[in-house]
């Protein structure tokens, strides 16, 4: 076997379990989202962020059938998962992940604020290729974006028009977290607890405080008298 097919089989077997470990995250492709949201990337080993790398590139590749249309990009990301390889079989540097996380952290912050938010896609183009390829009945229509980090902004819009009235931030931890119902206001009945710990202490604290400036007034008159 040559060196270039045993470096392309190696690159599908470690995409192949990243898609695997996104798609067994407790919330799947959105859980997985989150978590990366708030990872320290510049915290990782080497070897911990090519694990990560490997999911930025199939979370992107990977969810086109349950979050918007198929992707067929233009160019890959900027690292080469195999020699000479331009588009599938690329991963993002640290460098691109981080800048996908300020862009999205930053357009989440103004969904929650606004309501609303728009991504734009300057360089995004529309290929529909005919029946037969991919269908034998309809046409396919491919989303194609030159740069691979907006197809990563391109499958978020589609996950938070899902998801996202159930995307909130704790006000207690500030974590970001996938509610379970609609009233839900902490990650984790931790947080909630604490709250509800800090509310009865400060209450015990404003009700000694009006015991002792009743008990002053009590003492005052007494002297008077």
């Amino acid at each position: 076997m040559s060196a270039q097919r045993q470096a392309e089989e190696a690159f599908q077997q470690e995409y192949q379990k990243a898609i695997e470990r996104i798609r067994t995250m407790p919330d799947g492709a959105v859980g997985w989202v989150l978590r990366f949201l708030q990872t320290d990337l510049e915290a990782l080993t080497p070897t911990e962020w090519t694990l990560v790398a490997f999911e930025v590139a199939a979370f992107v590749d990977e969810t086109g059938d349950r979050y918007g249309g198929m992707v067929a990009p233009e160019s890959g990301w900027s690292v080469e998962g195999v020699p000479n390889a331009k588009n599938y079989q690329t991963i993002p540097s640290r460098k691109e992940a981080q800048d996908i996380q300020a862009t999205v952290l930053e357009q989440l912050e103004l969904y929650w604020h606004e309501g609303y938010i728009a991504f734009t896609f300057p360089q995004m183009t529309l290929v529909v290729v005919s029946p037969g390829s991919f269908s034998d009945e309809t046409g396919t229509i491919f989303v194609s974006a030159k740069r691979k980090a907006k197809e990563f902004e391109y499958r978020f819009v589609h996950l938070l028009a899902q998801s996202g009235d159930y995307i909130r931030r704790c006000p207690e931890c500030a974590k970001i977290y996938l509610a379970i119902r609609r009233d839900q206001l902490y990650c984790q009945p931790r947080c909630q607890n604490r709250v509800a710990a800090r509310k009865w202490r400060e209450s015990r604290k404003t009700d000694q405080k009006t015991e002792r400036r009743k008990e002053d007034r009590h003492g005052k008159k007494r002297g008077k008298g």
